[in-house]
């Protein structure tokens, strides 16, 4: 039998658990024309989220999605959202002077070129040497909102992985807020996984994206939803699986989309292999398999913090829901520093993608690495 549980990839269909009401609420943004930036840490549905947005909005409202975390340089950029703009704004289907005509008006200055593969189907390129003026960026940003105007469409561009922009040119999100600012059939949605680096573009008042749209929150689906869905996996395969051993999948992935159906699938060949919920060890068992998996790859990680840095995890992997990190009775069990190196430590933490903040405690990314940390800590 093929494992129903999908991780480490875009979740579709069936396979796609609920986040309706974020749905709904991007859904309403979109038809409204706002624009507004999502972050939450890496693996946490995000993509999936936006492309089933897109693929359930209204068919009046154009959807096009760039993911930039690829993106080598400007040039690169350049050219490979032009593709995507060329893609998915132009009709392609229409004579090929026509065609080239209409396109050759919109990348104006940047030579662009129509060109047929062996079997005839037809690639978009510019042929400009290199582009990395100001001028040349902003003609192709602002083509999506010409062609908006002239067709009298709506348009929402996706861009994922955002803050790689600060990677592949720092001085690109004022050209962007410039060309953006004055869009009137084009929204944007803006989707990145390092929290640091979203903030000081989206939340900084230096920053010239500062209140440009707002801040949609992504949470963990809900224990209930999770529950039910693991359910319907097991029961579409005629195996069974019990409340407790789901609690214990939800109790160590802490909700989160993408750990829950890793260790739902990890479960699922055990039970599959004949191995008994009702041993003692069980979750033990499923969870040393997990965690061998990546002990090398957590060890390198620890290998290259300070010790400030380790003695930090290991008491946010350790924090209980009462508990408080910056206690006199939390830093003495730990041995933690004093409060301003706690914070520059968190903070250098934070940059390296290795904990986040939500709800105002400080969270460990990847909950295999909580139990790998537990076990070093605890051996």
């Amino acid at each position: 039998m093929r494992n129903p549980f999908r991780y480490g990839r875009i979740v579709k269909g069936e396979n796609f658990c609920n986040r309706e009401k974020e749905l709904t609420e991007i859904h309403k943004a979109i038809r409204n024309g706002h624009s507004f930036w999502i972050y939450s840490p890496r693996r946490y549905g995000k993509t999936s989220l936006i492309l089933k947005a897109f693929e359930k909005i209204n068919k009046d409202i154009k959807t096009i999605y760039f993911d930039m975390y690829n993106i080598q340089m400007l040039d690169d950029f350049a050219r490979k959202y032009s593709q995507v703009l060329a893609k998915e704004l132009f009709d392609w289907k229409i004579n090929i002077k026509t065609l080239s005509r209409r396109i050759g008006s919109y990348f104006q200055n940047l030579y662009p070129k129509i060109s047929f593969d062996s079997f005839g189907n037809p690639s978009f390129s510019l042929e400009l040497r290199q582009i990395e003026s100001q001028a040349d960026i902003e003609t192709i940003l602002d083509v999506p909102e010409k062609i908006g105007e002239r067709s009298g469409i709506k348009i929402c561009i996706a861009f994922d992985e955002f803050q790689e922009v600060k990677r592949i040119e720092p001085f690109i999100i004022n050209w962007m807020r410039s060309s953006f600012q004055k869009q009137i059939n084009v929204s944007y949605v803006f989707l990145g996984s390092k929290q640091s680096l979203m903030e000081s573009i989206f939340a900084s008042p230096h920053s010239p994206f500062y209140e440009f749209g707002f801040k949609m929150p992504i949470y963990p689906i809900s224990h209930t939803d999770l529950s039910n869905y693991i359910k319907r996996q097991f029961q579409k395969t005629k195996l069974k699986i019990n409340n407790n051993t789901i609690n214990k999948i939800l109790e160590k992935s802490k909700c989160h989309p993408h750990f829950t159906q890793y260790f739902a699938s990890v479960v699922w060949e055990l039970i599959l292999e004949g191995v008994s919920e009702n041993q003692p060890d069980f979750t033990k068992n499923w969870m040393d398999r997990i965690i061998a998996s990546q002990s090398l790859i957590f060890q390198n990680i620890f290998d290259q913090l300070n010790q400030n840095q380790r003695k930090v995890l290991t008491a946010i992997a350790s924090l209980n829901e009462n508990d408080k990190l910056f206690s006199i009775k939390y830093r003495k069990r730990f041995d933690l520093p004093d409060s301003s190196t706690m914070t520059t430590t968190i903070k250098s933490l934070i940059q390296k993608d290795l904990i986040y903040k939500y709800n105002n405690k400080y969270q460990i990314n990847n909950p295999v690495f909580v139990e790998w940390i537990k076990s070093i800590y605890t051996s």
